[in-house]
């Protein structure tokens, strides 16, 4: 077994930094190779840490759940320890090429001749990265080319970038439009369109941005093939009784995936003894199994920001499930039971990873091998404050407590965390407990146990069973449990080959909000809900306050002046009006009082239908369709069906922003449908490289179902809108189900289709 102290490559930040000579040793400890880059020729001794976190490396620890895209600090050498006389921060795992001892090429070295998935993957993660950044004010790393540097599928930074006033998309649209020669062909229509819309301001969110590079995604996704292999493993350990640990699949069993069709694995490390963990994590492996089959039946139905609501939703019960079963044992304290969780679930081009506790996913391609989860214990929480270095935040005793687990607490406090991978290469997603984590074990021994996999020179239940191997000889203080997830992806050709690249343009006028990147949306893709970012610095709120009560005075007199001048203004027109009004012993006709219509009930697994010749809004003014979105309070629309449509109601939400919401499963469409379009025609009319549309008259803080306003742009429009089929989901507010529904109180049951078995 390999076994050996790896070098540690670091990336050198300090002024001056780059003109010393190569050879240069610094403190007595680190060995500057070439440019920035430093090997630390000491690496059992612990680096050395400041007293105080400076605003400049504050940025990369409040960043920490980004550790897939931004190196980590190391430690730090002062003004003393130095021929310089500056402070020198020192970076780890960031984009160096071990072998050759220089950083990763940059992206704009890579960008021409490569394929299309694979350039829009790169756009795409600095998307995602966009919002956190300009938070944390810098967001300019992202237009700097020569820090964007690419590892296989990565983007990774070699170091960030202070914004020396805020970065906008604009200004990157300039920057991406630049890259617009050597874009693949296929997409550069598409990224041609994107840039000018960035450039002009109509695309000025990051969720618009991502929304737009999704849909390209998806599109080139289908001209890949992706077969997935999974083989699971778990092992008692040569010092426990018991076995607290579950996985899915089944153990030691070779699972072949259908290509393309949706897999699923979890590894659940439990909590609470014999007793207690083992029987939480068989119960989370339960609820979860159950709740994501109804999801994989209906694979067409699936889009991001749903499937990551339902992913959470799913988890969030498999918790509810467990302190139930606490509750009623009269479980407390350290007596309740829990359970960590790590699960993939993969969709189309993509893998989703779901996460609670300190069980881990690590990512392997044939350029690395990165840990993509973020453990959710006291020493990450430390890091992300921006409290300490994770060096530092990990050697006291307790710095491995929990934070969260499925189990322990209510589904209130609950943060799961949801991320997505588009996967465009064969690689590896290795899941696991800690009893093989633990020690960095996985970064020891990827090379050597399971790249071997990628390269064929070995098979599954080999790497598994050395690497059961590795966790009981090397650490074998815990149960230990894994899930191997072998991708293997290959392009298609002939009519299934990548066509042009079409996706609708966002509408400029889809909200009122003008400015440009605004702080208060975060994106759809926030992979870190429960970061904590200080948003004012008390220094500049003392700055802010004497201000702000000098508004407050100025308007509160204001306030005072309208009131009685309002009320001079009534009496005047009181006055005025006295004279005109009349007495008249003549009644006013008799108004027959007509009455009301039943309200038809809306309530969770009732049926309804909407449209047709009952409706309150005539068919012909919205043209005939019922339009359903993706997501709650989103103007983004999911796909439409024929007035006369019948629906199931399958959840209600409700927020003070949203308002009251339905989600609704289709259930049965009319015979007479002139708008239901079949597979063939779907293709001829290209409604498949088209599969998602934003309402162009949809304003997210504006009415988001105007059948009774329709505008003639949607009317044109509403051909590249995909029909939904029967068992498609999708969301309408309340009062929008109210306003289209048919007072229908009985259903025959061919009406209920595809819901008619569904309790």
């Amino acid at each position: 077994m390999q076994n050996h102290m790896p070098k540690h490559y670091l990336w050198a930040l300090g002024e001056g930094i780059d003109a010393l000579p190569a050879g240069t040793l610094i403190a007595d400890r680190y060995l500057l190779k070439h440019n920035q880059i430093v090997v630390d020729t000491r690496p059992e001794l612990f680096p050395e840490i400041p007293d105080g976190i400076s605003e400049e490396i504050a940025p990369y620890l409040r960043l920490f759940p980004y550790r897939l895209h931004l190196p980590l600090v190391y430690g730090f050498v002062p003004p003393a320890h130095n021929e310089l006389g500056i402070a020198i921060w020192l970076l780890e795992q960031g984009p160096i090429d071990r072998t050759r001892e220089i950083l990763m090429p940059s992206l704009l070295e890579l960008w021409p001749g490569t394929e299309a998935l694979r350039q829009l993957n790169w756009l795409w993660q600095i998307a995602q990265l966009w919002h956190p950044f300009q938070h944390q004010e810098v967001a300019s790393s992202l237009l700097n080319p020569k820090l964007l540097r690419i590892e296989g599928p990565l983007v990774r930074l070699a170091q960030l970038e202070e914004d020396w006033k805020k970065a906008t998309l604009a200004q990157l649209g300039l920057l991406w439009q630049q890259w617009l020669e050597d874009a693949h062909p296929k997409i550069q229509k598409f990224l041609g369109q994107l840039t000018h819309q960035m450039i002009n301001k109509e695309i000025h969110k990051p969720e618009q941005l991502i929304y737009q590079l999704d849909q390209a995604m998806a599109i080139c996704g289908r001209s890949l093939s992706r077969r997935v292999e999974i083989m699971t493993a778990t092992d008692t350990g040569p010092t426990r009784s018991h076995n607290e640990d579950a996985c899915y699949p089944d153990r030691d069993t070779l699972v072949q995936v259908p290509a393309n069709t949706p897999a699923l694995t979890i590894v659940c490390d439990g909590i609470g003894g014999q007793e207690g963990g083992e029987v939480a994590s068989h119960l989370a492996i339960d609820v979860l199994r159950g709740e994501l089959e109804n999801i994989r039946s209906h694979p067409a139905s699936w889009d991001a920001p749903s499937l990551i609501t339902q992913l959470k939703r799913a988890t969030n019960l498999a918790n509810d499930v467990i302190c139930q079963r606490n509750d009623s044992e009269h479980r407390q304290g350290r007596e309740r039971m829990g359970t960590t969780l790590v699960m993939a679930l993969t969709r189309e081009h993509e893998v989703y990873i779901t996460h609670i506790g300190d069980s881990r996913a690590y990512w392997i391609t044939r350029t690395g091998c990165y840990q993509v989860t973020l453990d959710d214990d006291v020493a990450s929480r430390e890091v992300r404050l921006g409290y300490a270095l994770y060096r530092d935040a990990i050697q006291p005793r307790a710095s491995g407590a929990l934070i969260q687990a499925l189990g322990i607490t209510s589904s209130s406090t609950l943060y799961p965390t949801v991320q997505r991978f588009p996967i465009d290469e064969d690689c590896i997603f290795l899941l696991c407990s800690d009893g093989l984590s633990d020690k960095d074990r996985i970064e020891d021994y990827w090379e050597s146990e399971i790249l071997p996999i990628l390269n064929a020179e070995t098979d599954l239940a080999t790497a598994k069973n050395r690497l059961i191997e590795i966790a009981n000889t090397l650490n074998g203080h815990d149960n230990v449990t894994i899930s191997i997830l072998h991708f293997r992806v290959s392009t298609k050709s002939g009519i299934y080959a990548l066509p042009e690249v079409k996706v609708s343009p966002i509408d400029p006028n889809l909200d009122g909000d003008s400015q440009d990147d605004s702080d208060g949306i975060p994106t759809d893709d926030s992979q870190f809900p429960n970061t904590v970012f200080v948003d004012i610095p008390s220094s500049k709120f003392s700055k802010i306050w004497p201000l702000s009560l000098g508004i407050a005075f100025l308007l509160g007199l204001a306030g005072v002046l309208v009131y009685f001048s309002g009320i001079l203004n009534s009496d005047k027109r009181n006055q005025q009006a006295a004279p005109v009004v009349t007495q008249t012993n003549t009644p006013p006709p008799a108004v027959p009082k007509l009455p009301l219509p039943p309200t038809p009930t809306v309530s969770l697994k009732s049926f309804i239908q909407l449209g047709g010749k009952n409706t309150a809004v005539d068919a012909e003014t919205s043209g005939g369709y019922i339009q359903l979105l993706k997501e709650f309070g989103k103007p983004w629309i999911k796909g439409n069906v024929p007035s006369g449509t019948v629906f199931q109601v399958i959840e209600k939400q409700s927020t003070p922003q949203a308002g009251s919401w339905l989600e609704l499963k289709v259930c049965n469409l009319p015979n007479s449908q002139s708008l239901a379009l079949t597979k063939t025609a779907k293709d001829e009319q290209g409604i498949e490289q088209n599969p998602d549309f934003v309402n162009p008259s949809i304003g997210e803080n504006e009415q988001l179902y105007p059948q009774a306003e329709a505008s003639e742009d949607l009317a044109e429009n509403s051909e590249l809108i995909p029909p939904l089929e029967a068992g498609d989901t999708g969301w309408m507010r309340s009062k929008d189900v109210s306003a289209l529904m048919v007072n229908t109180p009985l259903f025959k049951p061919q009406q209920k289709g595809v819901c008619q078995n569904v309790p």
